[in-house]
């Protein structure tokens, strides 16, 4: 550590996915504050809850009970660019995307400021005519799979896609999720923007995982590939051994990123086929993988939010050369508070999401934010060690519907040994 943070005060402004970040603080400042947005005209326990029961930090209801005395501000996560501001405004020192989350926001605007920075994209169409026109279009283009994404409101829907069959076309197999999304979106289904992007064949999900100071990127950072909300594998290389198709993505958008004094993880998600990548989705917060392993794996977090903060760049230091995450889910958890029991003397191992602490009992609160609840993870100089920990460690978690994806170990290694043959890994 460069410095001791005893006397300083941290907080946390959070959507409940990364309680952990106040964990991790907690071993480091003399003060770590937590709160997540629970005020609606009917609040609910299971937003306030969040965050409650912990030793090792406080939850607080409003940022405002402790903006006086706090050193560091800390939004892992988008949708608070104005109470960054504010922030800034009065002089704090703040660790978060800013303005820039408009990026992941607003696709239906980011994707043509992308094109104009000659940031490679796949095939898109933006449709600003509501449903019907999308419908249309899906029939339009029903013998081929399509990606189907929304700005601003993904808790409306995730992003999915609608793909035909052997004899069924795309828009008659998908007809009833197209439906319900309808149905959800009542009467501003007509005006909705929608960003409907190709399939792009035969590629795989590759991105530099990183933080970023006003446009610059550290000397090391993690090269990731995920299986779809199921596992992750990231290994550390120097900036300069990074595939060059994908430095390419991030120099280009790094004017962009200074002109927003982003001071932030960053992952520009992307396909690559060969040596060749092209942007997918920007993730300008921390990511969910591969942030949880992060927490472990890169010793000096503290260093690079504090010091990040307040525009120096700090470069990260690794715990061993791999890092694996294995996603656990329980459909239960969608709809109701859900208790976890897990072999303690692998705390540093799990990290979970929407979680409180009652009675010495780790409970997940419902978020109605999809059946994610927790992530095991490993790190080290062995991949097979790692992804064998992790399935250890995963075997004996317990609680209702409990599920993890080991099996989707398999499918990454063969992944990975794709790209070192394309020679990007």
């Amino acid at each position: 550590m460069l410095q001791s943070y005893k006397s300083k005060s941290v907080h946390i402004s959070d959507n409940g996915i990364f309680p952990d970040i106040a964990l991790l603080w907690s071993k480091h400042a003399g003060r770590v504050t937590y709160t997540t947005p629970w005020i609606n005209g009917f609040p609910s326990s299971m937003q306030t809850e969040i965050g409650e029961g912990f030793a090792e930090f406080e939850r607080v209801d409003d940022i405002h009970e402790i903006i006086d005395e706090t050193d560091l501000f800390v939004f892992p996560d988008i949708y608070y660019s104005h109470v960054q501001a504010d922030l800034l405004a009065r002089g704090k020192r703040v660790w978060g995307s800013r303005d820039a989350e408009e990026l992941e926001i607003y696709r239906s605007r980011a994707k043509p400021a992308f094109d104009k920075l000659s940031i490679p994209q796949g095939p898109y169409e933006i449709i600003d005519a509501g449903i019907t026109k999308l419908r249309q279009y899906i029939k339009d283009h029903g013998d081929r799979k399509l990606w189907i994404k929304i700005d601003k409101t993904r808790g409306d829907f995730e992003t999915f896609s609608v793909e035909p069959g052997e004899e069924a076309t795309a828009y008659e197999l998908y007809k009833n999720k197209l439906d319900d999304v309808e149905t959800k979106l009542g009467p501003k289904a007509e005006i909705t923007v929608f960003v409907v992007e190709d399939n792009l064949e035969d590629t795989i999900d590759l991105a530099i995982d990183t933080h970023c100071v006003d446009g610059v990127y550290p000397s090391v950072a993690i090269l990731g590939t995920e299986e779809k909300g199921e596992a992750y594998v990231g290994i550390v290389k120097p900036w300069d051994k990074m595939p060059a198709g994908l430095v390419s993505i991030y120099d280009k958008l790094s004017p962009s990123l200074k002109g927003y004094q982003y001071r932030a993880p960053i992952s520009l998600e992307s396909r690559v086929k060969g040596k060749a990548a092209t942007l997918g989705d920007p993730c300008m917060r921390y990511g969910s993988p591969p942030e949880e392993v992060e927490m472990e794996w890169i010793t000096n977090q503290p260093d690079i939010m504090w010091f990040g903060a307040e525009g120096k760049m700090i470069d990260p230091k690794f715990d061993g050369n791999v890092g694996v995450q294995l996603n656990v889910h329980s459909d239960w958890c969608c709809d109701h508070p859900l208790m976890i029991d897990y072999p303690k003397k692998y705390k540093d191992n799990v990290k979970f999401r929407y979680n409180s602490v009652f009675k010495g009992r780790m409970w997940i609160m419902p978020q109605g934010a999809g059946p994610r609840c927790a992530a095991i993870v490993s790190h080290g100089n062995s991949l097979d060690d790692c992804m064998e920990e992790c399935k250890e460690i995963s075997a004996q978690f317990k609680g209702i519907q409990i599920e993890s994806f080991s099996r989707s170990f398999p499918v990454i290694k063969e992944r990975i040994a794709t790209l070192k043959s394309w020679g990007v890994w």
